[in-house]
């Protein structure tokens, strides 16, 4: 009998999640995941200065790679707009 294994894409997913909750965190929002994929892997709810939720909510899709391929035209933009 051969036993199920995890593929390298559901790591991926579950890192680039992890990775994007993380920052929110730090931001001082919260974040839920979406259980049923209607497209949308995360909601994000944002407060204000005294710590109290805004209207609204971000819908957020995640896609993950195993590697990413930057070009040099674009870093340089990038740099720009910091």
């Amino acid at each position: 009998m051969v036993k199920k294994r995890r593929p390298r894409e559901h790591i991926i997913a579950d890192i680039s999640v992890n990775h994007v909750e993380r920052y929110i965190f730090l931001c001082g929002y919260s974040v839920e995941r979406i259980e049923y994929d209607y497209g949308f892997d995360l909601v994000m709810f944002t407060y204000d200065t005294n710590g109290e939720i805004e209207n609204g909510q971000i819908y957020l899709q995640l896609k993950a790679r195993d590697s990413l391929k930057i070009l040099a035209d674009k870093v340089k933009k990038l740099l720009l707009l910091i």
